[in-house]
């Protein structure tokens, strides 16, 4: 409702998968190892990790990669959006799609994102609100506090609390660089 076309490309992001990357790939021992450090810190996976999972992918080490990203932050953004307004039961996605190139569906969601204009950078409650809730949402997603989610409601309109945790989930793809390097 607060994001229309956010929701349309988050729905094919989260429909897509690597042309030629099976499920066997995907939950292969490496790729989980990496997938973990992934989740805990993009920028910091241990070189021993990303060699195995190098060496396990290959070719499709980038889009395997983008798959980890999708497969880490959808999630986020489903318990954080439900912490905040309930639970859906409408999300967007079950179905994956082989496509050619997975940062199509990457940078559509992303350049969607940037597309939202409701937050206010200069209001400093509703910034520390937004902070508690994007800080939730990386370290706690299934359990952000009470207070925060308060805080949120009181300070921000639904729709600045959407973008907030858009923006965060989209800020995050830049992981997706680091996690390969």
């Amino acid at each position: 409702m607060y994001a229309p076309e956010v929701l349309t490309s988050y729905g094919l992001l989260v429909s897509v998968r690597p042309l030629g990357v099976h499920d066997e790939l995907l939950e292969s021992p490496e790729v989980a190892a990496f997938a973990q450090q992934f989740g805990a810190d993009a920028g910091r996976i241990d070189p021993e990790v990303r060699d195995r999972f190098a060496q396990a992918t290959g070719d499709h080490a980038a889009a395997v990669v983008d798959m980890v990203w999708i497969s880490d932050v959808s999630p986020r953004i489903r318990e954080t959006l439900d912490a905040l307004f309930g639970s859906s039961s409408e999300w967007p996605g079950r179905r994956r799609y082989p496509v050619g190139d997975t940062q199509v569906a990457i940078r559509g969601f992303t350049d969607s994102v940037a597309q939202l204009e409701s937050l206010d950078a200069d209001q400093t409650d509703a910034g520390q609100a937004a902070l508690a809730l994007t800080d939730g949402m990386f370290r706690t997603p299934t359990a952000i506090p009470g207070s925060t989610v308060e805080a949120v409601h009181e300070l921000l309109t639904p729709a600045q609390a959407v973008e907030v945790v858009l923006d965060a989930a989209s800020s995050s793809a830049e992981g997706i660089a680091a996690a390969l390097r």
